[in-house]
């Protein structure tokens, strides 16, 4: 192998190990976007058990998914009478866009992460590093697929976001309704 040769394969293999890192680092975010909605999906449970004034509640909001949760605590935040009108507000903001970065959640722990590079019209000139993008393709019910960018830095957002909403909810329910968090609940 002469010199030139030497320097492409060289380079081929450098930008393989930045491609394999790239992908790592996405399926970590893709682990915590899964794990920070665990957990609102969790607080948005005792959410709704401590909106709802029933000794049942824990069995109502048992197997609701996401978005009925939000749409149920939504509803509840709305009518509640043991919450003042600063808390309503500060409740229902949690809960607003919430179902929009569930579904970004979704194309990143649903997609396919495909690595894309530009290096086929990168020169050192004009980029001395590859752009690294994740593509998740997305396939919804009777809907064709569709190919969602999804860039490092709006997984770490998404699950930024979770982890805030998601720690804010569980900080308003502590805050807003402490005794209505630990009413004995019914639970089979």
């Amino acid at each position: 192998m002469n010199a030139e040769e030497q320097a492409r394969h060289d380079e081929f293999e450098r930008q393989q190990k930045i491609r394999a890192a790239a992908y790592d680092d996405m399926i970590t975010l893709v682990g915590q976007a899964a794990q920070a909605s665990a957990l609102v999906e969790l607080h948005l449970r005792q959410l709704m058990v401590a909106l709802l004034d029933s000794r049942y509640a824990k069995l109502v909001a048992t197997g609701l998914s996401a978005g009925d949760l939000i749409d149920t605590c939504t509803v509840l935040l709305k009518v509640n009478k043991e919450i003042n009108s600063d808390q309503r507000t500060e409740g229902l903001a949690l809960l607003s866009g919430l179902k929009d970065l569930l579904n970004t959640r979704n194309n990143l722990v649903h997609g396919l992460i495909a690595i894309a590079s530009d290096s086929d019209t990168r020169t050192a000139e004009t980029a001395p590093e590859p752009v690294i993008e994740t593509m998740a393709l997305v396939s919804k019910r009777r809907k064709p697929e569709l190919l969602l960018t999804i860039t490092k830095a709006e997984a770490e957002k998404a699950v930024k976001d979770l982890r805030e909403r998601g720690d804010g909810i569980l900080h308003w329910v502590v805050a807003a309704l402490p005794g209505q968090l630990h009413r004995d609940q019914v639970t089979n």
